[in-house]
């Protein structure tokens, strides 16, 4: 036999032995050495409050404690201590107001008609008003 069909050989053996021993290692090895690590989350995110670019803080729960951090760049500070969730805030409703304004929504309604031969919903400018 010459030296390459030999070399082959040895390729075609030592691969999958060598691919046995990496499926046991990762399989059975790896998890018992790292059990610790995968035992249930301890700490969790309850809520996240930006305040600026690099600003905000955070509700946190870690085991049966809530703490509430503020953080910025490079620092992270403890606000309070908490036993309990805080209650919960109401939202404030704000009153409907255009974003745009009316006189620009009413151009813009126009234009659409116009250009589609139509009225939208909600439009002022109907074409089947009389």
């Amino acid at each position: 036999m010459t030296d390459s069909v030999l070399a082959f050989l040895r390729l075609a053996l030592a691969l999958p032995l060598v691919l046995l021993l990496c499926v046991v290692v990762l399989k059975y090895l790896v998890p018992r050495t790292l059990s610790g690590f995968a035992g249930g989350r301890r700490m969790r995110l309850v809520e996240q409050l930006p305040l600026g670019p690099k600003t905000g803080m955070s509700l946190v729960r870690v085991g049966g404690r809530y703490y509430l951090l503020a953080y910025h760049e490079g620092a992270v500070t403890v606000v309070r201590e908490m036993d309990e969730l805080p209650e919960v805030l109401e939202v404030e409703s704000l009153p409907a107001t255009k974003p745009l304004g009316g006189a620009v929504e009413t151009a813009v309604e126009r234009f659409l008609g116009r250009r589609f031969g139509r009225a939208f919903p909600g439009s002022r400018n109907r074409t089947d008003e009389g």
